[in-house]
């Protein structure tokens, strides 16, 4: 080779080419440092939660008394999770999140077997949410129900 196309770094090989000030340890300090702060902020919101759980907490449903047929039941959304209404026979009323305790799947609900039903690991719950067969570890989260007037309200 001759010495026209050999490029040496006069400074040496681990240091900054002139004209290019990064050197691999800097490049190394920014990624460690960006990861380092990702870390720092988990682990502060982990704690913020812990210390104040429900302040980034979930809105309430409110659901008109008229949309829920007697001994019927609604779905809806809570907390970004689904849930059902149920309004039982006596007049009472029972929310149950459809998702599955096992691996947060999204059961249905059967109305001739009374049961919910998670087709993705074989998982049966009954109609009070608790684990009947299959995989599941514990029942159906229940939610907790208020009638307000004319509205049923379901968290909070």
């Amino acid at each position: 080779m001759s010495e026209a196309t050999t490029h040496k770094n006069p400074a040496g090989p681990l240091q900054a080419t002139p004209g290019f000030p990064v050197t691999r340890r800097k490049v190394l300090k920014g990624i460690l440092g960006f990861l380092g702060a990702i870390g720092l902020g988990n682990v502060v919101y982990g704690i913020s939660r812990f210390w104040a759980p429900g302040a980034g907490g979930q809105v309430a449903v409110e659901i008109a008394l008229s949309q829920i047929p007697e001994g019927g039941n609604v779905m809806f959304q809570y907390g970004g999770s689904p849930g059902m209404l149920f309004r039982q026979e006596d007049g009472s009323f029972k929310a149950l999140s459809l998702v599955c305790t096992h691996m947060a799947c999204t059961v249905s609900w059967n109305p001739e077997k009374r049961e919910f039903y998670c087709p993705c690991h074989e998982g049966f719950f009954d109609a009070e949410g608790k684990v009947l067969s299959g995989p599941p570890p514990a029942p159906l989260e229940r939610w907790k129900v208020e009638v307000n007037g004319e509205k049923v309200v379901v968290g909070g």
